[in-house]
């Protein structure tokens, strides 16, 4: 078990690592497009699921939601390595171009939910399921805020 979570982890630090420095590097915008659609395509399957349970829409799974939380808290600042180029604010996207004019907002409002999904992470490993709908509300509600902002419908 011990050495299956170390494999698992140290896998995923190299994941992690590689898609950092791979995303400072991107010389396309169709790959920053592509790079952070698919990050955020995974944050939103995270959180559907979580918000499912959350809802009652689903049975409530407690390693489940902490799994999904713990993801959540990872891809986040992969996603925001997606916005890196202003030149990827054309193509097959919806992102607005106040994340480029506005570039000081629009960090401090991905760094803020960045903080809330780690705060859910560590508030699902203590298992207090009001305290989690507390943290996942206020990370849900930063993620919609971030949308009203810089995401085009």
């Amino acid at each position: 078990m011990f050495w299956s979570k170390t494999l698992k982890l140290a896998g995923l630090t190299s994941l992690m690592m590689f898609t950092t420095a791979q995303a400072a590097t991107f010389d396309k915008p169709e790959t920053d497009i592509t790079y952070r659609q698919s990050a955020l395509t995974m944050i939103a399957i995270n959180f559907s699921d979580m918000a499912d349970m959350v809802k009652g829409k689903k049975e409530w799974n407690d390693a489940a939601f902490q799994l999904r939380s713990e993801q959540l808290a990872q891809l986040i600042p992969m996603a925001q390595h997606g916005f890196s180029s202003s030149d990827s604010q054309t193509g097959e996207t919806k992102a607005k171009a106040a994340i480029w004019t506005d570039a000081a907002g629009f960090e401090a409002k991905f760094s803020q939910f960045s903080k809330d999904a780690q705060n859910l992470a560590t508030v699902a490993k203590e298992g207090n399921r009001g305290d989690i709908k507390k943290a996942f509300g206020q990370t849900a509600k930063n993620c919609k805020s971030c949308h009203s902002d810089y995401k085009s419908k």
